[in-house]
């Protein structure tokens, strides 16, 4: 199945429309191999998928589907042994599927999140696991080294995701398309992403799309152009 509001393959369409293109793309949370992944679109066209994901259910899940996972969580500090709480929603029905424990599960149920959990605690169990959290820049010194540039990064983190980008070298890897889930729609994630130069392109509940500023300034040269001049004609 597709990606909410079909994040997946609006990106495929807009930004990399040729099927022979096989590009980078870091999912930070993967949670499961099929179910609301962003990322099956992608690995599906051959792209290189580098999936981070700290619940052991998830990973055993992405190695039994015959995918490589990295077993961290992420953030802008580094710890080992750090509480991580799997939330498990007990199969509620979410766009024909069942949730397991994608909502909420994370390294603190914090904030609105918070308030939100409060509402339907007595349908969710929730309990802890412990894990290593790494920055993401760590993890691909280390496990990916041959990585020079992204093409796409995607994170659910349950309210986490700007704690991730800041342990991510944006300039470095120069990603031209960036997912961030924001299911109660903060701006400190389109300040965040102004200030490491990315701009809002699309909103497709609960994620935000962005797409780095060069591109969206570009115009008609090259296959990145021919990406930005469909980029800039939809709103």
């Amino acid at each position: 199945m597709s990606a909410e509001k079909d994040v997946d393959r609006e990106v495929l369409s807009a930004f990399f429309p040729d099927p022979a293109f096989k590009g980078v793309f870091i999912e930070v949370g993967a949670a499961r191999p099929d179910y609301l992944s962003i990322s099956a679109g992608f690995r599906r066209q051959g792209w290189k998928v580098v999936a981070i994901e700290p619940n052991p259910d998830f990973c055993a899940a992405h190695r039994a589907a015959g995918h490589d996972v990295l077993e961290y969580a992420c953030s802008d500090v580094e710890q080992d042994d750090a509480e991580f709480f799997v939330v498990d929603s007990q199969g509620i029905d979410y766009l024909g599927g069942n949730v397991s424990f994608e909502s909420f599960s994370s390294l603190g149920i914090r904030d609105e999140f918070a308030k939100l959990h409060e509402t339907i605690k007595d349908k969710t169990n929730v309990r802890s696991v412990r894990v290593k959290v790494r920055k993401l820049d760590t993890i691909l010194a280390e496990h990916e080294p041959g990585i020079s540039h992204v093409d796409v990064i995607a994170v659910d983190v349950e309210g986490w995701e700007l704690n991730v980008m800041r342990g991510f070298s944006t300039g470095k890897f120069n990603p031209q398309v960036v997912i961030l889930e924001n299911l109660f729609k903060s701006e400190d994630y389109v300040s965040y992403m102004k200030s490491v130069g990315y701009q809002l392109w699309r909103r497709l509940e609960p994620n935000d799309v962005f797409v780095r500023n060069d591109l969206a300034s570009a115009s008609g040269k090259g296959k990145l152009g021919q990406f930005v001049d469909r980029l800039v004609g939809r709103k």
